[in-house]
Formats: structure tokens, sequence, C-alpha cells
């Protein structure tokens, strides 16, 4: 999410980096709960005013927090198939150790509850569902070009393939995007 729009002098967007990384830090070593519009602005080092302009509730700040996250680190396509997917896992599993994003995904799926679902929802559109459809289009696109089956459910496979570096972090194993995209692929593949 971006920040609002305002009327006023144009804001300073080193400040908005530095609110959101700030944010990161602070979900991944606080937790939801522990996250606080003022704790964010001292950590970040701005006025509370700063942050207080730019997003209206802690939820969307998270949400503009979460989105910043998923800007970077995306490898482009290539056209193989395998290569991309285990780019994008190889990406996705570093960036997530990079910030702690398991631990922001949990503390965000134990405040659910007190959110009313707002912060899972915004959690989903800020960034899981675009990083899913990343997957989604490399995976379509091996059906189109006719590397894949045809009748492969692109849906599930993105969820198999995404769902290996959730799966392998609460067993405490660190995933192989290699070894985890040619299990996968092994069934997937086009008759030749």
């Amino acid at each position: 999410m971006e920040p609002a729009p305002r009327r006023g002098r144009s804001k300073d967007r080193s400040k908005d980096a530095a609110v959101l990384d700030a944010t990161v830090r602070l979900l991944a070593s606080h937790g939801v709960a522990g996250t606080s519009m003022d704790r964010v602005a001292s950590a970040a080092g701005v006025s509370k005013v700063t942050v207080y302009t730019r997003w209206r509730s802690k939820n969307e700040l998270v949400g503009a927090a979460l989105a910043h996250l998923r800007l970077g680190h995306v490898p482009e396509p290539t056209g193989d198939v395998e290569a991309d997917l285990v780019a994008l896992l190889t990406a996705m599993r570093e960036q997530y150790d990079e910030v702690g994003a398991m631990s922001i995904l949990g503390t965000c799926l134990a405040d659910e509850r007190g959110s009313g679902g707002e912060l899972l929802g915004i959690v989903r559109e800020a960034t899981l569902l675009p990083r899913r459809a990343l997957f989604a289009a490399v995976l379509a696109a091996g059906v189109e070009r006719g590397e894949l089956r045809a009748d492969l459910d692109v849906e599930a496979a993105t969820s198999l393939v995404v769902g290996t570096l959730y799966a392998d972090h609460l067993a405490g194993r660190t995933t192989d995007p290699t070894s985890a995209v040619a299990l996968a692929l092994s069934g997937w593949r086009a008759a030749r």
C-alpha cells in the first residue's frame, strides 16, 4: 500500500523507506502486538507526525511494509520453467531469512482474530498473492509452451512449490529449491 495522498509539501521518500524498514524489523522482533506507530517512528528516527500523516492505521502501515518487501528480490523470468521456479523459490527463501518473514507471518496469523481478519487480508494482498502470481505465471507459461502437462492445475501446483518453503520451515529443515522444484516437475512435465 502506498502512503495516503495528502496536501502540502512533498514527502521525503527516504523517510518512507526508513519507516517501512523499521516496521519490518519491529514485526520480526516484536510481532504485531509489539509494533506500534510510535515505536516505528522512534526506530525509524522520524517524528510521529511523519508516520501518522502517511499511514492512517497500524494495519495499513503493516501492509505497506510487507508490500515494500516484495518490490525487490524478484528474478526476471528466463523462459525455462525449472530455472525460473528455482530462482523464485531461492529468492523467496533468502528474503524470508533476511527479514524474518516467517516470524512476521506467524504474528500476523496470531493477530488475525484480534484484527477481525483485516490484517491477514492486508498481508495476503500486499505480499502473499503477488508472490504466488509470479510462480503461477511461470507455470502457466510452461503449460502454454507445452513443457508442462496441459491439464496441470496451476494454482494447486503453485501451492505445492511455495508450500514447500513453509512446510520445511515448520519441520526445521532448510528448503533446497533445486530438489523441491525437480521433484515437483517430475510429475508435471508434458509427455514427449
